[in-house]
């Protein structure tokens, strides 16, 4: 018996490391698009927030 196994001996074009990291590359730009619109979001609630808190004590926010 071997550890190597019949498919990883043959001989292929070299492409598939080139879709691995074409899988990864795009992943990772949709998490970080993500994160970052969340952070946005969180921002922009946070801000209403404080407008509506302002609004209700009279106060107002320059």
């Amino acid at each position: 018996m071997t550890l190597v196994s019949p498919t990883s001996t043959e001989e292929g074009d070299g492409t598939d490391w080139a879709v691995v990291l074409g899988i990864a590359l795009v992943a990772e730009i949709g998490l970080l698009w993500g994160a970052a619109c969340v952070g946005l979001w969180r921002r922009r609630v946070a801000f209403t927030r404080a407008l509506e808190d302002a609004a209700e004590d009279g106060r107002a926010i320059e």
